[in-house]
C-alpha cells in the first residue's frame, strides 16, 4: 500500500522566491529517499503565497524515518522564518 503526504505551506510574501527555490531543492533530496516514489512542488493558482508539497511513499514508516532525520538536521526549524503559520500535513491511502 502505498501513500500521499500533502503538505500546506503559507509562505510570507517577501519570502515566496526564495522558499520556492529551496523547496525545489528539497524535491530533489527527498525523491531520493528509501521508500519515496516522487515528490512535487505545487505552486496554488488561486491563493498567493500558498505552496504544497506532494510525496508518495511506500510506507509512513519510510516517511516518518526520512522525516525523523530532518528534524534531526534542523531543516524544519530553519523553514520556519519562511512561514506565516506551521505547515500542514495529511497523509492520503493510495488506492
Amino acid at each position: 500500500m502505498s501513500f500521499k503526504l500533502l503538505v500546506k505551506f503559507n509562505v510570507k510574501e517577501d519570502q515566496f522566491a526564495s522558499f520556492v527555490e529551496i523547496m525545489q531543492g528539497a524535491k530533489d533530496r527527498i525523491s531520493k529517499a528509501d521508500g519515496c516514489g516522487g515528490v512535487d512542488v505545487l505552486l496554488s493558482a488561486d491563493v498567493p503565497g500558498k505552496v504544497v508539497l506532494s510525496e508518495i511513499w511506500d510506507s509512513k514508516e519510510q516517511h516518518d524515518q526520512y522525516a525523523e532525520k530532518m528534524r534531526a538536521s534542523g531543516s524544519f526549524d530553519k523553514m520556519a522564518a519562511f512561514l506565516v503559520g506551521p505547515p500542514e500535513s495529511e497523509l492520503f491511502i493510495i488506492k
